[in-house]
């Protein structure tokens, strides 16, 4: 595994990142989406020419093949994340996002409908087990369906959308999380700034006509708070959002344009960031062994050429052969929200890319293991890129945590 360096991104204003629809005049909070893999190493790529660490005439490049070219596509990349900092940058913790198999549930306090008029929030964990014998399902062959470990009656609700590292940790350990600590660390909306724009004629110093637009982007200054603690007072959070990057380049502390409307970000390395893992490589280890499977939580789109199907599973019996091992395994279930487009700009060969469908960040797979992984396995899996092609490994698409999962529970 090459060593990888963490870059802080600290957006110094609200930075755009558009979804792909039609281009409108009035703009939303749908306008805007969570940045794409593909774009962090986009920006890690352009820091490495402007930077010198590649050489590449961008006027000179026709052809994907060009030499040049793919010596700056073979630079790696991973995430982007959602990251939390203070002032210092003595405490940045990754955010990511909620798992597909948890779920928000209002439900009443019992099950009595007469008897129990409060409602609460909780959290309830989805887990792969085969149906009742009166009932079916259209899954593909082999998949088992995805369900509430208890029946509870109840409606979906909203929550946070960004856990804390430490808070999917102990979902995927199967430990519960307290809900009310869930919403005061986790974050439930990103904030969205709304920005309309006017070109204004010279003469009459009034708006064009069919020049008034709008533009939706994330906005990560310093917010206020305002609760029982404070007197009512507006306080300033003492924290803000940004984005941590990993890469195989050496760069050094710079200004970026991160997103759309060249909008500028500060990059700088990071020294200390929290692992993924608590564990250390053989315990982890023989955690999988032990339970004989494991789930795979997905941290970023991940872009497989079958769908939702890796190109390493057999289609029909969903058995194949672990990337980079001799291990057998099986695909059990897979939780996924739903398809997330994957697009954007080629600013090398400067057209744009074409549109795929990718599986959502947070998706989660389970797999049985079929005979025993060794400490060589569990080294190349720790840090593997789930995506089938090449060249969507080295973008990011498909970074994910791998956790033990008792096959057949």
């Amino acid at each position: 595994m090459t060593s990888m360096t963490n870059y802080l991104i600290e957006p110094l204003t609200p930075l755009v990142f558009r979804s792909g629809k039609p281009f409108g005049s009035q703009a939303s909070a749908a306008d805007v989406i969570f940045p794409l893999p593909s774009a962090a190493a986009g920006l890690i790529r352009t820091t490495s020419i402007n930077q010198k660490q590649v050489s590449i005439d961008e006027h000179a490049i026709k052809e994907v093949a060009n030499q040049l070219y793919q010596q700056v596509l073979s630079i790696k990349a991973k995430g982007p994340y959602l990251a939390r900092f203070d002032e210092s940058l003595q405490h940045i913790e990754i955010l990511v996002p909620k798992p597909a198999d948890a779920l928000y549930f209002e439900a009443k306090a019992d099950n009595n409908e007469e008897n129990s008029t409060s409602a609460k929030v909780q959290l309830v964990r989805l887990t792969p087990k085969t149906l009742d014998a009166d009932c079916g399902s259209d899954l593909p062959d082999g998949l088992l369906p995805v369900q509430m470990e208890q029946p509870i009656k109840g409606k979906p609700k909203p929550g946070p959308t960004y856990w804390i590292l430490e808070h999917l940790k102990k979902w995927q350990a199967g430990n519960n999380i307290d809900m009310d600590a869930l919403q005061r660390e986790g974050v439930s909306q990103l904030p969205i700034d709304l920005r309309t724009h006017v070109a204004i004629d010279s003469k009459s110093k009034a708006s064009k006509t069919g020049q008034l637009f709008q533009t939706a982007s994330f906005d990560f200054g310093y917010t206020k708070t305002e609760g029982e603690n404070t007197d009512g007072r507006s306080i300033w959070k003492d924290h803000r959002l940004g984005f941590v990057i990993q890469t195989d380049q050496r760069l050094d502390e710079d200004m970026v344009t991160f997103g759309g409307e060249r909008r500028l970000s500060k990059f700088s390395p990071i020294d200390r960031l929290d692992s993924l893992y608590d564990d250390s490589l053989e315990e982890l280890l023989n955690k999988l062994n032990a339970a004989k499977g494991f789930r795979l939580t997905f941290l970023t789109p991940c872009i497989f050429s079958n769908g939702y199907l890796p190109t390493w599973l057999d289609a029909t019996t969903k058995k194949g052969i672990l990337p980079n091992t001799a291990t057998p395994v099986c695909l059990k279930a897979c939780a996924i929200d739903k398809w997330q487009p994957v697009s954007g700009w080629d600013s090398i060969l400067w057209k744009p890319k074409a549109m795929r469908k990718a599986v959502s960040s947070g998706s989660v797979y389970w797999f049985s293991l079929d005979s025993k992984l060794d400490l060589s396995d569990m080294s190349q899996l720790l840090h593997h890129v789930w995506s089938d092609d090449s060249q969507d490994k080295r973008d990011g698409f498909g970074s994910a945590i791998i956790a033990p999962w008792q096959s057949g529970s």
